[in-house]
């Protein structure tokens, strides 16, 4: 390693905040980062648009989605 600096952890700008050694924090991101919607982004949207109006697209088949579930693929949000 010989103080190398793994692609996932990258240094901060010059006048960060130092640590209990003196030494640059480091600021730390997220390995993955999801380029578009998560699956939880797809899942809390459905739940909002169901409380909200009474049905949405399906997140399974993107057909109508109704409070009992969607009639197409028989998926529902639980």
């Amino acid at each position: 390693m010989g103080g190398a600096v793994m692609d996932a952890v990258r240094e901060t700008s010059e006048g960060a905040a130092l640590d209990q050694r003196g030494r640059p924090e480091l600021a730390r991101s997220k390995l993955f980062e999801p380029a578009g919607l998560t699956l939880e982004d797809i899942v809390l949207g459905a739940w909002e648009d169901l409380a909200a109006r009474g049905s949405t697209e399906c997140p399974v088949c993107h057909a109508e989605l109704g409070s009992a579930g969607c009639d197409t693929c028989g998926s529902e949000l639980s």
